[in-house]
């Protein structure tokens, strides 16, 4: 790819409801995942990985966790002295009812837009963990007539929920609509076209989108504007083939990092061709007393582990005391199981601690989480803390 010939859009202002109370005080983007990766890392390596020098981070209202996370760019090689990552601040929920704010939308996409000088532009968000070549949509994009291509793979009809986003594909393998998957219509077939929510269009067509629609009365977000560009171009559709999940609620979080423990997902998802990258932090290594049992986990980096682990997923800095165990859990940065303590199907946030003796157990599809900070000595103080 030539240099300067595609900029990226990050649109961080996905929904966090449903992943409450991990999104608490965080979004979607910088979820932990897989023992030192957050969300974001996967869209901003595709965006290494394809030599794209131009970024716009549009932020979500909590964006502190962002800034922490990205600090200037250097984990993704985007700390340039031309181009690199600009940060547009939380616009999503303001009353655009005032002709000026929704004019202030726009006005800060096509500023960007502008700017970075770019022929091509990807819009993409961070609630999908995936391996993304962009260089290969670029390059089936070339070669297609459609005016914007829009990425999806097909997953099993059995994975996929009634509010997910699919397209209608026609028979020559265009995306004529963009549609949820419960308003598809009854149809034969093991899987279904996941739309992943990643457009790919001519930088001068998305201004032209953007500019037409700050003249009119009605606000349309930009994910409504490039679903309604699918509908009236009859878009070009790129099929990814790699792992694919999508991270809208808890279970799914949950099962997307289980997915991790699996060496075919591990190897696939974040050392392919394409490295997944984040910011490192140096850190002395995990410790394992000689009574410690770790099987079949992921641990990251400075854990002092004297219990037992066994199928979970361990962030740095986690301290497993004597007599504890850990099995078929997320434990976050930070946190503590004191000794004797018994976790199991649950997620644990950042800096939670578990008091002695105490069994913390959630079931197998709906895991007990515990919010960051939280401090654990008696089963009340679980109360208030639900099964997602």
């Amino acid at each position: 790819m030539r240099r300067g010939e595609i900029a990226a859009i990050i649109d961080l202002n996905e929904d966090v409801h449903d992943l409450l109370p991990l999104t608490a005080h965080r979004p979607i983007g910088t979820l932990p995942f897989a023992g030192r990766y957050r969300l974001l890392d996967f869209p901003l390596s595709a965006i290494t990985n394809a030599d794209i020098h131009s970024v716009g981070l549009f932020m979500p209202e909590s964006e502190r966790s962002v800034q922490d996370h990205l600090r200037n760019g250097s984990a993704w090689n985007l700390d340039l002295i031309q181009g690199g990552v600009f940060l547009f601040p939380y616009v999503a929920t303001r009353d655009y009812n005032d002709p000026k704010l929704r004019e202030r939308y726009y006005e800060n996409y096509t500023q960007f837009l502008r700017r970075s000088s770019s022929k091509y532009t990807v819009v993409m968000g961070a609630k999908n963990v995936a391996n993304v070549d962009l260089n290969a949509i670029l390059a089936y994009h070339k070669v297609s007539d459609a005016g914007i291509t829009a990425v999806y793979k097909k997953m099993p009809r059995a994975w996929v929920h009634p509010t997910d986003w699919t397209l209608s594909l026609s028979e020559q393998g265009a995306a004529s609509s963009v549609i949820r998957a419960e308003d598809r219509p009854d149809e034969s077939g093991e899987t279904v076209p996941v739309f992943m929510e990643i457009y790919l269009l001519a930088t001068i067509d998305l201004i032209d989108l953007l500019d037409t629609a700050a003249q009119t009365d009605e606000f349309r977000r930009l994910p409504q504007l490039l679903r309604e560009a699918v509908l009236a171009q009859n878009a070009n559709a790129f099929e990814y083939t790699g792992y694919l999940a999508r991270i809208d609620s808890i279970p799914r979080y949950f099962r997307a990092n289980m997915d991790m423990l699996t060496e075919s997902n591990y190897q696939s998802l974040l050392f392919s061709n394409i490295p997944i990258l984040t910011k490192s932090k140096n850190e002395v290594p995990s410790f394992f007393s000689k009574e410690s049992v770790v099987t079949d986990s992921l641990l990251g980096t400075g854990a002092y582990v004297e219990g037992q682990v066994q199928d979970s997923i361990v962030f740095r800095n986690v301290v497993v005391h004597r007599g504890a165990t850990v099995a078929d859990s997320i434990v976050m940065q930070g946190s503590k199981i004191s000794a004797g303590a018994t976790v199991r199907h649950a997620i644990l946030d950042k800096g939670v601690v578990i008091g002695p003796n105490l069994t913390i157990e959630g079931q197998p599809d709906h895991p007990l989480v515990i919010g960051k900070n939280r401090t654990i000595f008696r089963v009340s103080e679980l109360e208030g803390e639900g099964n997602a």
